[in-house]
């Protein structure tokens, strides 16, 4: 508001009483004049309403008042705007100042009456204090002091009966109020300055039409030039340089920037163009975060314009800016690029000079960022469907080269196939510069390097093997099954500090690089990692990253195919060579394997159920089992009912029938098998456990035979009971012979059922090769008849037939031997059973049984008749040997006893007899000592002949002479016939003791009868011939009387050890000779010698 002091020293009271006078009779003349000068002053203020306003002003200052206030209403009409005023007294400043500041509004007294009716409103000083008048309003802050010693004349400024506003008019309390004529003339004045006012607004209103039509034609025609750069602006970057560049010389702006988000980074704000910036700022917010305290990002952020007209709102923003320069620039202005409700970017202008902008020069702005959002969006929208079609060809070329992939990966059966074609084809679809594949091994600790492209082959070597745990992409990639794509080399410094020291140290030199690691997994299940690498920086687009997804995808369905194709693969060898060996171990087996339906049908025969029953398979398959007994029918059917319920049949034992009719004993395995259609069918497996039984049962016979053999040392008796054993289980008839003396054969044992004739227990001699028991005593080998009919018919012979010859089917005889020597035969027969080898087995060990039996008792019995022969001899030895002691014994007492009697001494004669007596006893000793050391030699086997050249007729002679003391005692005649020498090679001293002892033997028993001995040569050997006619031995001792300690008589009439005939037969057939005797009781006995002339 502007406020004028009056001109000149003219006071207010002389216009005042200019009135008066006027008013007491003056012409009208001068109201006149003054209304012709107002409207003179008014006319000349020109077409400026503020012009017509102060002019106004002055001619009511100080003429008709001592102050003036305008005020004029708001274009909306709600407002009363103080426009201008005057006054000529300084001390009501402060009035107009309060005036000035004071808010009206139109609607409220006292300016609404005047406004609304049109017609003034006079106040007196009294009416102002006290609120007399009902126009003035009701508040106490209208009520001021200032205003308490006035006069107030409140008129309308109107022009055509509407309302521009107020005039307000002041007289000090000094000066007369205002009088009637004078308020017709000031508001004659006032409607005049309201026509004026209303001039000068309509042309004012015309000068500004004019004015916005020049802004809009300049406004139009700036737009259509940054519209033409715009429009030939195809891409976001010159777009933003048409707007920097066109809008920063449309606005004068010396400094211009344009802003927009990053694609991949929408948070951050990145420089597209700028002008006249410093370097060094333009490197210190190349990127900067939306939330950036500079006035760019400010209006990127809020979506407003940003108006600093002045150094001041520029510091009071308290914002850094881009484009401000704390020495040259002094205004700026920060505009949003939005387009359809959306904030693209920011444009900013720096100006060396504050800049007011107004509001056509902010339309115009607003109109061009506008416009430049505009072309933004559509350059974006352009470079989109370019970088679409871009995409979509790329996209296209990898969907063909993915098929071609495809296609390649689906003939790929193996991994390592698998991983040449993803790697090979992979790096030549995204132009990778190194790629590999890792497969995780089945431990599941370690991943395997399977193929690689690109890197050199001691890199190869070191990462063949990749282990989990040391916080290196594979685990990251491995535990999330996502990928893992790290697009610099900072980023993997930072993600993974151990890669890049490992890539360090295996490749120093290599060159910045961006990995996409891939996870190669299937349902949840982790197969490995694909790996490519690109150099230097690479930003994964979203398509690629799509594209290396489905690669990753593809491959590790064609890992999973390979991997599946592998282990079915293994699976059908598995289970080909299950079959082969199960179709081998059905074939091989031992035992009888079938498959039965469970109405008793056969699908399954292996060669060992035809070779157990008899039939091939071709005769039961598809027909009910033949091999059930009827008698067996039921157990059959009822274990087809347990397999039929889920039960198992574990190791029974039943019998079966064979085709040839016989029955054989199984011991059978049964399980459910289930096949196609959810059918059950019965597994059976069955071992032939007849032989078994068979084994089974001859170990309990062998064992029951062997208890009772062992039970006593009566070999027959316990025979016996053996042969009851074996009938009717083993044979019809048992038979055991043993061989006596001279070849005589006896059954000792025999059973036999009731249709086997009995047999003579003495046989007597057989002759050889005439009967099955002859043939095995002479050989020594078993015989085995298994079928008697294919025998010719039987030899006719004089003896009778003995039961091996007389069996009606089957026949074995077996040997009894001990120690190498045939003792006898076991035979059996059978008219229901044909022997076999394994009877023959069985015979044989039951021989043996019965043969150690046998020779057991027999050494029992000898040894018992060792014990009693030891205790006959020590009886024999003491008598024998205290006997020739005794005679001593007495003898030397006699001749002690003539001694004494005899001081002279002993007679001659009487000395000589009792020497000889003593000699006759000492030599009777040392021929005892001699037989017992002889017999101990021969007991030691250490009797060996020394042969020397000698005459048997002359040794005969010499040891007759000996004798010729003892037979002139016993009163024998000894009769020698040695016509000629007998010479030959032999042990003297052992030959000179076996005719001692003959001759001895025949003195002995002679009772004084003839002794004849012969000697004789006949071919190459010698005879002796020892006869005596003494009392004999009886036929029954005749082999007793060489035995060792044997005597034919009583040891009590004849003496001796026994050992003489005993001493002379060993040392005879030492020598190859041998030595008989004959004898009848009470005739007398002959020896006879024969010994080979030549010993060697």
């Amino acid at each position: 508001m502007r406020r004028r002091q009056a001109a000149g020293g003219d006071p207010l009271g002389a216009g005042a009483r200019e009135a008066r006078r006027q008013d007491a009779g003056a012409p009208d003349a001068e109201r006149l004049t003054l209304l012709v000068e107002a409207s003179h002053q008014l006319a000349d203020a020109g077409l400026e309403p503020h012009a017509v306003l102060e002019r106004l002003c002055g001619l009511m200052v100080p003429r008709l008042g001592t102050t003036c206030h305008v005020r004029l209403l708001s274009e909306d009409g709600l407002w009363l705007n103080p426009v201008t005023s005057a006054h000529t007294d300084p001390r009501e400043l402060p009035l107009l100042q309060r005036l000035a500041t004071l808010p009206l509004r139109a609607d409220e007294a006292p300016h609404v009456g005047v406004l609304r009716t049109g017609r003034p409103i006079l106040c007196t000083p009294a009416e102002l204090t006290h609120g007399q008048n009902p126009a003035l309003p009701a508040e106490p802050s209208l009520r001021m002091a200032e205003l308490a010693t006035v006069h107030l004349l409140l008129l309308p400024l109107r022009a055509r009966q509407r309302p521009l506003g107020t005039l307000a008019i002041f007289r000090g309390p000094d000066v007369p109020p205002f009088e009637k004529a004078e308020q017709l003339l000031l508001q004659e004045l006032a409607d005049r300055a309201g026509l004026a006012l209303e001039v000068a607004s309509a042309y004012e209103a015309e000068r500004r039409a004019r004015h916005a039509a020049e802004v809009a034609a300049e406004r139009l025609a700036r737009l259509q030039r940054v519209t033409e750069a715009l429009s030939e602006a195809v891409t976001p970057a010159n777009v933003a340089r048409v707007v920097v560049e066109e809008m920063s010389a449309a606005i004068g702006a010396q400094r211009a920037i344009a802003i927009a988000p990053r694609a991949d980074e929408p948070g951050l704000l990145e420089v597209l163009s700028h002008r006249g910036i410093a370097p060094s700022s333009l490197a210190r917010w190349s990127r900067l975060p939306a939330t950036a305290p500079v006035p760019v990002a400010r209006a990127y952020q809020t979506g407003e314009p940003l108006w600093l007209e002045s150094r001041e709102a520029l510091t009071a923003s308290r914002l850094e800016s881009i484009v401000s320069d704390s020495e040259v620039t002094h205004a700026m202005v920060a505009l949003p690029l939005r387009a359809r409700g959306r904030t693209l970017g920011a444009i900013g202008f720096g100006f060396e000079a504050p800049r007011t902008f107004g509001t056509h020069e902010r339309g115009l702005l607003l109109d061009l960022a506008r416009q430049s959002a505009q072309a933004m969006e559509r350059a974006w929208l352009y470079e989109a469907e370019q970088q679409a079609r871009t995409r979509a060809e790329r996209v296209a070329a990898r969907t063909a080269r993915l098929q071609t992939l495809n296609a390649a990966l689906s003939q790929a059966l193996t991994a390592p196939r698998v991983a040449e074609v993803v790697i090979d084809q992979g790096v030549a679809v995204i132009g990778a510069e190194v790629a590999c594949l890792w497969m995780v091994d089945e431990s599941g600790a370690h991943a395997q390097l399977l193929r690689s492209v690109g890197i050199p082959p001691e890199v190869t070597a070191v990462v063949g093997t990749l282990s989990f745990g040391n916080a290196m992409p594979l685990d990251d990639v491995i535990q999330s099954g996502r990928p893992v794509l790290l697009e610099s080399r900072e980023e993997i410094a930072r993600r993974y500090p151990g890669m890049d020291a490992q890539l360090r140290t295996l490749a120093p030199t290599a060159a910045p690089l961006a990995v996409a690691c891939l996870p190669l997994t299937v349902d949840g299940h982790n197969l490995g990692m694909l790996v490519f690498a690109f150099a230097g920086v690479h930003r994964f687009d979203d398509d690629e990253r799509v594209f290396l997804t489905l690669l990753a995808h593809h491959a590790s369905q064609a890992l999973e195919r390979a991997r599946l194709f592998a282990q079915e693969r293994s699976a059908r060898e598995a289970l080909r060579d299950a079959h082969h060996t199960l179709e081998a171990i059905v074939q091989s087996s031992p035992t009888a394997i079938t498959l039965v339906e469970l109405d008793g049908r056969v699908r399954l025969w292996n060669p060992a159920a035809e070779r157990i029953f008899g039939w091939k398979a071709e005769e039961v398959l598809g027909r009910f089992i033949p091999v059930v007994p009827e008698n067996r029918l039921g157990e059959f059917r009822d274990n087809l009912a347990r397999i039929a319920r889920g039960e198992s049949i574990l190791g029974i034992e039943t019998r079966r029938h064979r085709r040839d009719g016989t029955t054989l004993d199984v011991a059978m395995w049964a399980s459910a098998v289930s096949v196609a259609g959810d059918r059950r069918l019965c597994l059976a497996v069955q071992a032939d456990i007849t032989e078994r039984k068979r084994v089974e049962a001859a170990l309990r016979f062998l064992a029951e035979a062997s208890s009772v053999l062992a039970s006593s040392l009566d070999h027959e008796v316990t025979l016996e009971r053996v042969a009851h054993l074996a009938v009717p289980t083993y044979a019809d008839g048992c038979y055991v012979y043993l061989v006596g003396d001279a070849g005589m054969v006896s059954c000792v044992a025999t059973a036999r059922a009731a249709e086997q004739q009995q047999l003579p227990l003495e046989l007597g001699p057989l002759a050889p090769g005439e009967s099955a028991v002859s043939r095995v005593i002479t050989s020594g080998q078993p015989e085995l008849c298994a079928d008697r009919g294919s025998l010719a018919s039987l030899p006719k012979h004089p003896g009778p037939l003995l039961p091996c010859e007389l069996a009606a089917r089957s026949y074995l005889c077996v040997p009894l031997l001990v120690r190498g020597q045939t003792i006898g035969a076991l035979s059996f027969v059978s008219s229901r059973h044909s022997y076999d080898m394994r009877d023959l087995a069985l015979a044989q060990d039951l021989a043996r049984h019965a043969a150690l039996a046998i020779d057991n008792a027999r050494l029992y019995r000898e040894a018992r008749d060792a014990i009693r022969l030891r205790e006959e001899f020590l009886s024999i030895a003491s008598h024998e040997l205290r006997t020739p002691i005794t005679a001593l014994l007495l003898q030397v007492q006699g001749l002690l006893g003539v001694c004494a009697r005899n001081p002279d001494g002993v007679p001659p004669q009487r000395l000589r007899r009792g020497l000889e007596m003593v000699d006759r006893q000492v030599k009777r000793q040392m021929h005892l000592v001699n037989d017992l050391l002889d017999v101990s030699r021969l007991g030691a086997g250490r009797l060996e002949p020394r042969p020397e050249p000698l005459d048997l007729a002359a040794l005969v002679r010499e040891v007759t002479e000996r004798f010729e003391q003892e037979l002139a005692r016993t009163g024998s005649r000894l009769t020698l016939h040695a016509p000629a020498p007998v010479p030959g090679n032999w042990d003297r001293m052992r030959l000179d003791q076996a005719v001692t002892n003959l001759v001895s033997n025949a003195v002995k028993y002679g009772q004084g009868n003839p002794i004849h001995i012969t000697v004789e040569a006949e071919g190459g050997c010698a005879r002796l011939v020892v006869r005596d006619a003494g009392i004999g031995i009886g036929p029954e001792h005749l082999e007793r009387v060489f035995g060792r300690f044997e005597r034919a008589v009583s040891e009590r009439h004849y003496g001796g050890f026994g050992l003489g005939l005993w001493i002379a037969r060993q040392s005879i057939e030492a020598m190859g000779g041998h030595i008989t005797v004959s004898s009848q009781l009470g005739v007398g006995s002959t020896f006879r010698v024969e010994l080979p002339r030549a010993l060697e």
